[in-house]
């Protein structure tokens, strides 16, 4: 079933977990996924990332940043808070490129950038970006209206309804796989369901064609396309570090993902 016809079907059904009773609408989680359902964290705030997709707007105005849903939708069926905290959603996977050798170096496509909004010390004083070829990351909504439709309060709307933040650890399930991420980068207001070059990899999707000779990916796909529905990201607020390094932060995004994904399920599992 495409996710608009699961839309049109949810129904309410009941469940009891840890001795409480839950609504939980049927399929609002994409087959072979497990979670409890939680509560929804704003249907209405939802709702918007499909006006995006379908009207081209969202809050009802038309930006530079609601142009692009109708071509590549976002497709968020759930954006739900789960028992204990954590925020779960299930949209498209957009690939994000910034950070990565190919996105700071002179071969860059237009909208590729190098800084990464977590930025990690160099050790000698400065600061580089979380690698999108090394590190598998998300990609969560903030960047407001940088012309004048819309009002400035758009900005950082997704954080402040969800507490979820830069750093916060969690894990992307698709294509039958799960893989630890970070929140390492923010994107458009009206965009959400974005990961990293890695990300993509590590779920099967190799998006890079030609790599030098140490390994540093010199080429991508000419067609860069995302996974178009289903792609469901689990993150637990609260759970950044701070003590992050360009050579750390691949084993710690793995370890913590992992370990915080594992300790949910033991103790919520639907």
């Amino acid at each position: 079933m495409n996710a608009p016809a699961r839309l049109k079907t949810l129904v309410a059904i009941t469940f009891t977990l840890g001795g409480s009773a839950t609504a939980m609408p049927a399929h609002v989680w994409p087959t072979g996924v497990t979670l409890p359902a939680g509560q929804p964290v704003d249907e209405a705030y939802r709702r918007e990332f499909a006006m995006c997709d379908t009207a081209g707007t969202f809050h009802g105005t038309v930006g530079r940043y609601t142009h692009g849903c109708a071509s590549d939708p976002n497709a968020v069926t759930a954006l739900r808070r789960l028992p204990g905290g954590a925020i779960a959603y299930v949209s498209k996977l957009a690939v994000d490129l910034d950070g990565s050798p190919f996105a700071c170096g002179p071969g860059h496509g237009r909208m590729d950038q190098c800084p990464t909004t977590l930025m990690l010390p160099d050790g000698r004083g400065g600061e580089v970006p979380v690698d999108a070829d090394a590190v598998p990351y998300v990609v969560i909504p903030d960047d407001g209206p940088s012309d004048t439709a819309g009002p400035a309060e758009y900005a950082g709307e997704f954080m402040r309804k969800t507490g979820l933040h830069v750093g916060d650890f969690g894990v992307v399930i698709a294509a039958g796989r799960t893989v630890p991420v970070i929140v390492a980068d923010t994107g458009p207001y009206s965009k959400l369901g974005e990961g990293s070059l890695a990300l993509h990899r590590m779920l099967g999707r190799d998006q890079c064609t030609r790599r030098d000779d140490k390994g540093v990916c010199v080429a991508v796909v000419d067609d860069m396309t995302s996974i178009s529905h289903d792609v469901t990201t689990i993150l637990f607020r609260g759970s950044a570090r701070h003590d992050l390094t360009p050579n750390t932060i691949v084993a710690v995004t793995a370890s913590e993902g992992l370990r915080l994904w594992k300790a949910y399920m033991r103790k919520h599992r639907a």
